[in-house]
């Protein structure tokens, strides 16, 4: 903060931040515009407290591991934790793989609501061709940190399992994420790949 303004000391200017997020943790999610709405802070105050907490979210994320080989669903976990690390909707990933499950490509294909992200079956298998994807993994996050699957995730996942089988591109798992833990359908071998 450094400094108040004219009219406003910098501790009045902070209790003033601080009364319009009910925890500090919703700071991450605060906009420029949201800043700038709170007397004494301007375009660039508002600008700095913005890089300033980019900063710190940057400084408090674990070192990303760089896989470039999935072996098991934790390596999953590793390779996508931190892009999955406090969205506050779900992301849905998808990890396209070779013969010998190096990674070709991961791709961010759809974002959702708070509790629900609808994907487009299509689209997945599309980016499979292009890439001459022998296989693929599906990641996705749940906000509310409950990685149980919903009726949803198994009705996606039953589809994904049976279209990979018809095209020869197979789903080696779906992965939901959330507060640091995750679910994997192939670990609980609620269905069969």
């Amino acid at each position: 903060m450094k400094t108040g303004s004219k009219d406003f000391s910098v501790k009045d200017v902070s209790n003033q931040i601080l009364s319009e997020i009910e925890s500090i943790q919703d700071l991450k999610d605060i906009t420029v515009n949201k800043l700038m709405s709170i007397k004494g802070i301007g375009k660039t105050k508002a600008i700095e407290l913005i890089s300033a907490i980019e900063l710190g979210r940057r400084v408090y994320l674990k070192k990303e591991k760089t896989c470039k080989k999935i072996k098991n669903p934790e390596d999953t976990f590793l390779h996508l934790e931190n892009k999955l690390l406090h969205k506050n909707k779900e992301h849905f990933y998808v990890i396209y793989l070779d013969t010998k499950s190096n990674i070709i490509e991961t791709k961010l294909l759809f974002v959702g609501g708070l509790n629900e992200c609808i994907i487009d079956i299509r689209e997945i298998f599309k980016h499979a061709h292009l890439l001459s994807a022998h296989s693929f993994i599906c990641v996705h996050n749940h906000p509310s940190g409950d990685v149980t699957p919903s009726k949803s995730d198994d009705i996606n996942t039953i589809e994904l399992i049976k279209i990979g089988k018809l095209q020869k591109i197979l789903l080696r798992d779906h992965i939901i994420i959330g507060n640091g833990k995750y679910y994997s359908y192939y670990e609980n071998g609620k269905y069969m790949f």
